[in-house]
């Protein structure tokens, strides 16, 4: 059975030399299966690096003394569950020698921290590169999981997708997204500082960060925001794993998963190809395969600088004044009065009113150093997609 497991692999995964050729990947874990439609989005989210990710063939292979000394709880394991795009099976822990052979990046499940996961319940999950010949592309890395912080406990309706985003957002940041430093510094920009004005007019100091290796990304995001001016792609704060989730909301590698869904866009196919160090590059995005999903990224779109350089309520008075015809949702504007909304299967209106506005706190830089929040008017109940129309006459109008 495992003569016949390593060669289901081998047919799946050709070894190449030089040339690009898909990415194969596999998941190991110690502990066991997950939870069901857990495990299944795993493994859909398997298939998508599979389809997506170009790489060459390392000259170096991963050797089992490599495992034992990075990740050290494996030692204490004889057999493991391998998930691969397409099986899963239980093997024997020396019988992975030829799957690290052939993989080109392997995740290892590691123990969650309970403690952790309790001070900290919106954590879901955690990986981190392993790097083991310098310069070169990490082949591992280690994924942590917290089982009790399962969203699903609490909102039982929640569509599974959440899963196969989540675990796409931590195999990513696994393959070195945000977590790898620039080591020649040509895509390192220092932070600037900045006032955010609150609705009472009140200024409070705050600063901006922006990713590493945004070479590749930063033309795509000028021109996605309508924005020439902009300095680099702004991150979450000065650590700067993730795009900033004000600016960004529902693309993949902002901080916080969208229960209705998120989307790898250009600006992270940009920020995931740039991410390497040494001469060579170390992945590439089959963007046919990716195209349809990027191409309904459409948050922020035309915004500005505007929105990008100032708060929100700066950017909603300048719009309403300068732009009265740009239509600005999530954030409430005069701009949409006499406007209704629509889903995009649905022939049913929604008119907008004040009523459908509500002061809403955003993430962004600087609130985990103890600012003030920051809150937004920001339209409640807006769903993930909609389309804007115009309002029809009243009756006999």
């Amino acid at each position: 059975m495992i003569i016949f497991f390593i060669f289901i692999l081998l047919c799946q995964f050709p070894y190449g030399t030089a040339q690009l050729t898909p990415m194969k990947i596999a998941v190991v874990s110690g502990y066991g299966s997950l939870e069901p439609e857990m495990q299944q989005q795993l493994q859909n989210s398997l298939k998508w690096f599979q389809s997506s990710f170009l790489v060459e063939k390392s000259k170096n292979p991963v050797e089992i003394q490599d495992i034992y000394l990075r990740i050290p709880e494996y030692q204490k394991f004889s057999i493991v569950l391998v998930q691969t795009p397409i099986h899963r099976q239980n093997l024997n822990f020396q019988d992975l020698k030829k799957l690290l052979e052939i993989a080109d990046f392997t995740v290892f499940v590691v123990g969650q921290d309970p403690k952790r996961c309790q001070r900290d319940q919106d954590l879901l999950a955690e990986a981190l590169p392993i790097v083991l010949v310098p310069d070169e592309r990490p082949p591992l890395a280690m994924m942590s999981i917290c089982l009790q912080n399962n969203p699903r406990h609490q909102n039982p309706s929640l569509d599974s997708r959440f899963f196969y985003d989540l675990f796409r957002h931590e195999i990513l940041h696994g393959l070195g997204y945000g977590l790898i430093i620039d080591k020649s510094s040509i895509t390192h920009k220092p932070s600037e500082k900045y006032i955010w004005n609150h609705s009472n007019g009140l200024g409070q100091p705050e600063n901006r960060h922006f990713l590493d290796f945004d070479t590749f990304a930063l033309e795509f995001t000028k021109n996605h925001f309508s924005c020439q001016k902009m300095k680099g792609v702004e991150a979450d704060g000065e650590r700067k794993n993730h795009l900033n989730e004000y600016i960004f909301r529902n693309e993949l590698m902002t901080t916080h998963l969208e229960a209705t869904g998120n989307i790898f866009s250009w600006i992270s196919v940009g920020i995931i190809e740039r991410t390497f160090n040494g001469p060579n590059q170390w992945y590439h995005i089959n963007r046919t395969f990716i195209a349809p999903e990027a191409d309904q990224y459409t948050f922020g779109k035309n915004f500005g600088c505007d929105f990008l350089q100032k708060s929100c309520h700066d950017f909603i008075k300048i719009t309403e004044k300068r732009s009265p015809t740009l239509k600005i949702a999530p954030f409430c504007s005069k701009n949409h009065n006499q406007m209704c909304y629509k889903l995009p299967d649905s022939q049913k209106l929604y008119k907008m009113s004040d009523k459908d506005c509500e002061m809403r706190r955003v993430i962004g830089d600087g609130i985990d150093k103890g600012g003030q929040q920051r809150r937004c008017p920001m339209i409640k109940h807006l769903p993930a997609k909609f389309n804007f129309v115009n309002c029809p006459p009243p009756p006999g109008g």
